[in-house]
């Protein structure tokens, strides 16, 4: 039974990733993409990940903005709206949860 799941995993990870610019993206679009109900995309998320199915997206969405931050020069406000994000200080709030640090630290690192 597990290859399904990460069958179903890496389907739905292909789906956020290339969607996770569209800020309208979320839940019910990967529900769509998957042709699965929102229940059943949420107990094989957790089951496989942990997450609900927006900490998902917001986990594919922040780890394409660390990319960005580490090999772009664009303004994190910038890199917030590429990754799907209409406000940079919210984009900062989650960013800053998730890893630990602020956007701009990240950067700091990588330099």
């Amino acid at each position: 039974m597990k290859p399904l799941y990460n069958d179903f995993l890496t389907v739905a990870r292909n789906i956020v990733e290339n969607n996770y610019d569209d800020e309208s993206f979320g839940c019910p679009s990967l529900c769509e993409g998957l042709n699965m109900s929102r229940s059943h995309v949420h107990r094989k998320l957790v089951e496989e990940t942990g997450l609900s199915c927006s900490e998902f997206i917001q986990q594919i969405r922040l780890e394409k903005a660390k990319e960005l931050l580490m090999n772009t020069t664009d303004s994190i406000y910038e890199i917030a709206f590429r990754v799907g994000y209409s406000d940079a200080n919210y984009f900062s709030r989650s960013f800053s949860k998730i890893y630990g640090y602020p956007p701009s630290q990240c950067r700091q690192m990588s330099a």
